[in-house]
């Protein structure tokens, strides 16, 4: 895979190289040495443009969003010129033109995240993963957003800044969006499975099974446990929105406004921080979620063997009547089944009788570090016996690790199994544990090996560390100039296109943009969720909402610092009131459980228009400032 990825990199940047000649032999209106001033009209200041009155006195920019929003705009044929970016790339002063370049600056933008994502996943395979998806992945995967977000507030005049950074804060809340809705959505639908009905009335998803269709509530997916806890780290980092718009919200004075921005921008930059560390800490993490893996399929097997070898001998069921109450009784009658020497205490040897006795080990001498490991976790007093209270005490506590059923299960006995299912209850209560956990402790392991086999599947001259990182280097270093040339040529149509059609640069930047700059993460993720695995649909909603974090963190700061080093006002209510339903919404629904039905997905794909059109009601019709 990685010698595909080096050998397609030419191909890359000639690709680049082709268009950028298209977009700069693009027809273009040449700009003129002055503008024939009229009552009303635009004159040319910075690299963008700007309405002019005639009288000196009216001479003033737009000092909110809301103005920005109600300011007429000019049409096509009063637009008489514009200015070239750095001088080579073309401005368009018709409508058609400058959906020309918005088109293809976003298709630039486009190709630069897929560089960037490019190189970082080639670093993967080289260099420490904690380091390199903890840090690199997260900040290269946001780059295209905050790139556009620092554009539009710095690129243009301290006039003009207010009206231009509303495409800063339209990319920013519509990316959060669209994140959270549509592709929300999306993957659940695509990723969807049959539900089934688990041990204890649970119902979880069925990986690679879809025979119920459109069922919106027998089919949809089941995510894992971490994935519920990035759910909650992403609702946390929502706080710098209320931080900055509290004074708004009591309203506080201008001062006041201006030290709640840059208090929400210290939050966003600790919470990156803290999520960065997070992030970097994760593989050592994960190795501890490995070995608590292999120690429940450990833990299951054994408690399955027991409940199955009580059930044979009829010693009695493994639990009480309850489903939930360790039998106490049954445990030392199965002491007592290998305490050969009736001294109540088991001996190394006798351990080594009670593991094969039970089946745990198929042969018929187990591993001398089973018998080890056994001696370490139950002989608590370390005298090298396990007395028949360290035994029972032992075997309680390996019990409650298991999600035992509040209520005891109704068991439905068929023809071919024995009558007495009450006793059965408990043998399959850990067989579906030992299951389950066997799926997560391999699909733990597969995460880990699963670069080493494509990487085999390549052939036997793969490329050397060194031009891997030469390769992945360039990828970045491609990704990066591109973003940074395109950020502000695509800000500059936005404002011109809105003025040509009369739409608000905001819903320009809030609706078509986010589609260019998050298209990688999510055609990353609709292909994880096609594959129908728990493992692929938990990466799925993990990317999305680490995809959120970090515009709450990173894209945001940069926002508020733009915001308050240009002494801008801060007058986004709508869109900050949108993010928070949405993040809300879905982030409640994820960190309360983890199965989703499939219609929670008609949920969320229902929040992008209503969303939309909130921001358009609030501003237009209600005047929100």
């Amino acid at each position: 895979m990685d010698a595909h990825r080096i050998c397609t990199f030419r191909r890359s940047i000639l690709t680049y190289f082709f268009l950028s000649l298209v977009v700069v032999c693009h027809a273009r209106v040449p700009s003129s040495p002055s503008i024939t001033e009229k009552d009303e009209g635009f004159s040319e200041e910075g690299s963008g443009l700007r309405l002019v009155s005639s009288s000196s006195s009216e001479n003033s920019f737009w000092q909110s969003k809301w103005e920005a929003i109600k300011s007429p705009f000019v049409g096509a044929a009063e637009l008489e010129e514009c200015e070239e970016n750095y001088g080579i790339f073309p401005c368009s002063t018709t409508a058609g033109g400058n959906l020309f370049l918005l088109l293809v600056y976003g298709f630039c933008l486009l190709k630069a995240a897929q560089c960037l994502s490019e190189g970082s996943e080639l670093l993967l395979t080289v260099l420490n993963p904690g380091l390199i998806g903890g840090l690199l992945l997260p900040i290269l995967g946001a780059m295209p957003d905050a790139l556009l977000i620092l554009v539009s507030g710095l690129s243009a005049s301290q006039e003009d800044a207010q009206a231009q950074v509303l495409v800063g804060m339209g990319l920013l809340a519509g990316s959060t969006i669209m994140l959270l809705t549509l592709l929300w959505g999306s993957s659940l639908i695509l990723g969807r499975c049959d539900l089934v009905e688990a041990y204890g009335g649970r119902v979880v998803a069925k990986d690679r099974t879809l025979t119920k269709g459109w069922s919106l509530t027998e089919t949809g997916v089941t995510t894992d446990q971490q994935t519920r806890v990035s759910s909650w780290i992403m609702m946390v980092t929502v706080l710098p929105y209320l931080v900055a718009q509290s004074p708004v919200i009591f309203g506080w004075s201008a001062e006041a406004g201006r030290i709640a921005v840059l208090v929400g921008c210290a939050m966003s930059l600790i919470g990156l921080a803290s999520y960065c560390t997070y992030q970097v800490a994760f593989p050592w993490i994960q190795q501890r979620w490995i070995y608590r893996a292999m120690q429940k399929v450990h833990r299951s097997h054994v408690l399955h063997r027991m409940s199955s070898y009580a059930h044979k001998n009829t010693l009695g069921s493994l639990l009480q009547e309850d489903g939930r109450t360790p039998n106490t009784t049954v445990l030392y009658r199965l002491f007592d089944q290998f305490d050969v020497n009736n001294d109540r205490h088991l001996s190394r040897e006798e351990v080594r009788g009670l593991i094969v006795g039970l089946g745990i080990e198929s042969g018929l001498v187990p591993n001398e570090e089973v018998v080890k490991d056994w001696m370490k976790e139950l002989d608590i007093n370390e005298n090298g016996k396990m007395s028949q209270e360290e035994f029972v005490t032992g075997m309680k506590k390996w019990i409650a690790s298991f999600n035992l059923p509040r209520e005891k299960p109704k068991r439905v006995v068929k023809a071919s199994e024995p009558s007495s299912a009450e006793t059965e209850t408990p043998h399959l209560f850990f067989h579906n544990q030992r299951e389950e956990a066997q799926n997560s402790y391999a699909a733990l392991l597969s995460d880990q090996h699963e670069e080493e086999d494509e990487e085999e599947e390549e052939g036997s001259h793969p490329p050397t560390k060194g031009q891997i990182i030469f390769h992945a280097v360039l990828y970045l270093m491609a990704g990066a100039a591109i973003a940074g040339i395109m950020a502000d040529p695509l800000v500059g149509a936005i404002g011109n296109f809105s003025k040509t059609t009369g739409i608000s640069p905001f819903f320009i930047s809030f609706v078509a943009t986010p589609m260019a700059t998050n298209s990688s993460e999510a055609i990353s993720s609709l292909l994880f969720a096609l594959k129908k695995k728990k493992k692929n649909i938990s990466m799925t909603y993990s990317q999305i909402y680490g995809g959120v974090t970090m515009n709450n963190t990173m894209c945001l700061a940069i926002f508020l610092a733009v915001v308050y080093y240009r002494g801008l006002t801060w007058d986004f209510s709508s869109e900050v009131l949108v993010i928070l339903v949405a993040t809300v919404v879905i982030g409640v629904l994820a960190s309360v459980r983890v199965t989703f039905p499939f219609w929670m997905a008609l949920i969320a794909l229902a929040l992008y228009p209503i969303s939309v059109a909130m921001v358009a009601i609030l501003d237009y019709v209600y005047g929100w400032q």
